[in-house]
């Protein structure tokens, strides 16, 4: 675990930052070690240097609204790297992405339309839709609302588990 989640004044997660960014907010005055940190495990431990793995900016940000960029990462993080048809989880190296209505029929690229898929399913399918292959998709594709959870996916499980008492006040 090397990166530290930096809250607003109000206690709202407003991204997670390295922790040579934390050090420089904390070492400006800019921000502080949040207040419900107290034992050795709450710090990163960097060249005999304590760096807390929360902190709080001494002023207010206004958490800004994000809207998740469509690309293949976050679609595979949305579908929690799990084949929409088969149900099997994969490496990203493993995984297509597949568009519903096909693009063969101007399916368009956009949240609604595109899933993760395996290669094996995606090959079947073809420029199908899933009703014309026989096949079941286990969720409708859809856009994701809340950034900062989709954000927080793409880090280890240790610091999904740690964050997750400062990042569900508020989602």
């Amino acid at each position: 675990m090397s990166r530290v989640l930096l809250l607003n004044n109000e206690n709202e997660p407003l991204r997670i930052c390295s922790w040579k960014r934390a050090l420089k907010l904390l070492l400006n005055g800019k921000a502080q070690c949040d207040k419900s940190i107290k034992n050795i495990e709450d710090y990163l431990s960097i060249d005999n240097t304590q760096i807390p793995k929360v902190i709080r900016l001494n002023y207010n940000v206004a958490v800004p609204y994000r809207e998740l960029p469509f690309c293949r990462e976050n679609v595979f993080v949305r579908d929690e790297y799990t084949c929409q048809y088969c149900g099997r989880k994969f490496s990203p190296q493993e995984l297509t992405l597949d568009h519903v209505y096909p693009k063969s029929r101007l399916g368009p690229d956009i949240w609604e339309n595109i899933v993760t898929c395996c290669k094996e399913c995606n090959q079947f399918k073809a420029d199908k839709t899933p009703k014309e292959a026989g096949m079941k998709l286990l969720r409708r594709p859809f856009r994701p609302k809340e950034y900062f959870v989709y954000e927080m996916k793409k880090y280890s499980l240790k610091e999904q588990m740690y964050w997750r008492q400062w990042c569900y006040k508020t989602a």
